[in-house]
């Protein structure tokens, strides 16, 4: 790695990093899709080749070149419309009038204004990133203020357990925090930082807190507890709502270079399918060599590369975030699904 990082953008050396740490976790996460997709066509090309050059398949019949041609074609065009038709029924959710705009401008800074404490709220952040550390420093500052509170009750398994709670909450914040700051600031790379763990099972952990020794902690201590269960809510509403927004921007941008993969594809296919029914049997291969035939049908599967990269990730984040507090799902309790 010493050796990349000396050649290679810093960009580059971080995705290959990452990769050799946790390969199940790039591929479904992390990793840049167009690298994945790159993977993917790199992937058929060797198929491809692989079977040309152990004479599994022979590529001297033009009939046969017509065949898959057409079907990658016709399979093509389908994939192509049926991503983009859902593509614009998910976009058109935008759509509204000024009414209903106005309604959900009204809702946004209503959240705004109830995850953050009353001298917060005039400063609060418009990016997702920064935002996400606002609240997250909230949530540590109560938490402080919840273990300071209980540190002279002179109860020990109070104690203990409030001890517990905290050093693990306080623990996660500090992850969290290190995972936005070592990303970008984009709407995906806070909500990557925010999979990492289960806000129900936190949430439920604090409950049980109060619930176990409610008749010794005090007013303040039960209104600390309280306040940092509110703010955890606030915390997976604002991963819920960032997963949204994530989700109708990466459509729009795989509708994009879906289309130029798919136009990609489809010009390829169609030249190659004219060339080969304006030639006879006898000439097709030396109008069109056996070496280009793979290269050509790993083109023609650009699209599904394209698609399945990009899919991926969309898939893993929608089964890390599909239940919002006070449930859980086996999905989101396995890390290894990432």
């Amino acid at each position: 790695m010493s050796v990349l990082a000396s050649v290679l953008p810093a960009s580059i050396v971080e995705e290959f990093g990452d990769l050799w740490e946790s390969p199940n976790r790039w591929v479904f996460l992390v990793g840049s899709r167009p690298i994945v997709g790159v993977f993917l066509f790199l992937i058929f090309l060797f198929v491809f080749y692989a079977l040309w050059l152990l004479n599994l398949v022979r590529l001297n019949n033009p009939t046969a070149m017509l065949y898959v041609a057409s079907s990658l074609i016709g399979g093509n065009l389908t994939l192509v419309t049926l991503v983009i038709s859902i593509n614009q029924v998910i976009i058109s959710r935008q759509l509204g009038s000024p009414g209903e705009l106005r309604e959900d401008i009204e809702k946004v800074n209503e959240y705004r204004q109830q995850a953050f404490d009353p001298d917060e709220r005039d400063v609060v952040p418009v990016t997702p990133s920064d935002f996400l550390k606002r609240l997250l420093e909230s949530i540590r500052r109560q938490l402080q203020r919840l273990g300071g509170m209980t540190s002279g009750d002179g109860a020990d398994d109070l104690q203990r357990d409030v001890d517990e709670v905290v050093a693990e909450l306080t623990d996660h914040v500090d992850r969290v925090v290190d995972l936005s700051e070592g990303r970008g600031t984009g709407t995906f790379d806070t909500l990557s930082a925010l999979l990492t763990t289960n806000y129900a099972d936190r949430i439920h952990q604090m409950r049980r807190l109060r619930s176990a020794y409610e008749d010794r902690l005090s007013d303040e201590e039960i209104d600390a507890v309280e306040e940092i269960v509110s703010k955890l809510q606030e915390l997976d509403v604002a991963r819920q709502y960032f997963k949204t927004l994530y989700i109708q921007t990466e459509l729009a941008y795989v509708s994009r270079v879906l289309l130029y993969a798919g136009v990609v594809a489809e010009l390829v296919l169609v030249s190659t399918l004219l060339v080969l029914s304006s030639s006879s049997g006898t000439t097709a291969p030396k109008v069109l060599p056996p070496i280009v035939a793979p290269a050509i049908a790993a083109v023609g599967l650009l699209p599904l590369a394209v698609l399945f990269s990009y899919t991926l990730r969309l898939a893993a984040v929608t089964q890390r975030t599909i239940a919002i507090t006070p449930f859980t799902t086996p999905e989101q309790e396995d890390e290894l699904n990432l």
